[in-house]
């Protein structure tokens, strides 16, 4: 059985690093190398980093939102519009 190096947790991880993470244990898994157990721990594992990646993408859409807010408010002051006037 392969060794692994240590794992980091979900929450430690960037979100490059945590998709990167999901991909190797999917390959585990679909390659048959590792038994049930094992198995069934990295899909565990995968799941939570899944969520985690979920909770990133929802943070910086949440962040984008915002900020596209900010620049339609701000071209509409700028234009002598005010927002709801649909600048």
């Amino acid at each position: 059985m392969p060794e692994n190096p240590p794992q980091s947790s979900p929450a430690e991880m960037d979100f490059e690093r945590a998709v990167e993470e999901v991909e190797k244990i999917i390959e585990r898994i679909e390659s048959g190398e590792i038994g049930l157990e094992r198995s069934i721990s990295e899909y565990e594992r995968g799941v939570a980093l899944i969520r985690q990646c979920r909770q990133v993408l929802e943070r910086a859409e949440q962040r984008v939102e915002e900020l596209t807010g900010q620049m339609n408010k701000n071209a509409a002051q700028e234009s002598g519009a005010t927002p709801e006037q649909g600048a």
